[in-house]
């Protein structure tokens, strides 16, 4: 078992003061310093929670980049970027871009992506998310793990080769964040990682178990051993004598665990 952290990059990170540069890169090196496994950053840009309440963050790629070059052995990646706020093939161009600069440590967190009020917030369609997801993955496996894709499909088309040195010659990791029956068989066909998003549970270890067991079946009926894919959890915690807080809302009071 492996442990790692979100890097915090948003608005009021640090105590409700905003975080600078600075601050996520002195966080990291600590992570790293400690013994830390992974550090993470969340694949947003502008979330409105409602009531008045936001989050401005920082590039999630532009962070990755900056972490890559200025740590050594920790992994890191986005949980998870959203395929629908960046060209695909760009996607992974940047994708292959950080893995160099890290020395081959970036895991590729990838979604369809879910908050509406993001999407609307900078004007990009909400219709048929998982149906752009589907195409997007095809392109951004292709272009890493086999160096080039010539793909056609109803929403985005993509010709282009990696001729650049790679790292890794396999590429790195394709982590996709799902939970919906649809995504779990695209994560069963494409993915080397899952992750399950659990920082609102009451009952991390029984959601995490069941949908565990989702994927495995979406793996079996694909054909695919299921323990061929790992598995991230993303869950909220407290330190000892403090409370787990995620954005606006108090863990414990909405039931999260300490």
């Amino acid at each position: 078992m492996k442990f790692g952290f979100y890097v915090p990059h948003w608005t009021g990170a640090f105590a409700g003061d905003d975080p600078r540069w600075r601050d996520v890169v002195d966080t990291a090196k600590a992570a790293e310093q400690t013994g830390l496994d992974s550090l993470w950053v969340i694949g947003h840009h502008y979330v409105p929670f409602g009531q008045g309440v936001t989050w401005s963050l920082w590039d999630p790629w532009s962070l990755l980049a900056g972490l890559a070059a200025a740590t050594e052995r920790i992994e890191l990646g986005p949980l998870v970027s959203c395929t629908a706020y960046r060209n695909p093939a760009l996607l992974a161009r940047t994708a292959a871009s950080v893995d160099e600069i890290s020395g081959g440590r970036l895991i590729v967190g990838i979604g369809g992506g879910y908050f509406d009020g993001e999407f609307d917030a900078v004007g990009i369609p909400t219709e048929r998310k998982v149906d752009r997801f589907e195409e997007a993955v095809q392109i951004i496996t292709g272009l890493l793990q086999d160096g080039e894709i010539d793909f056609v499909g109803e929403h985005y088309r993509a010709s282009l080769l990696w001729d650049l040195p790679r790292v890794r010659p396999q590429g790195p990791p394709i982590l996709i964040g799902a939970s919906e029956p649809r995504m779990m068989q695209l994560a069963a066909k494409y993915a080397d990682l899952w992750n399950a998003w659990l920082p609102f549970s009451t009952d991390s270890v029984g959601d995490f178990g069941e949908k565990r067991r989702a994927l495995d079946q979406a793996c079996s009926a694909a054909g695919r051993d299921p323990a061929t894919i790992g598995s991230i959890v993303s869950v909220a915690v407290g330190l000892l004598g403090e409370r787990a807080v995620f954005g606006p809302y108090d863990m414990v009071s909405i039931g999260g665990a300490e």
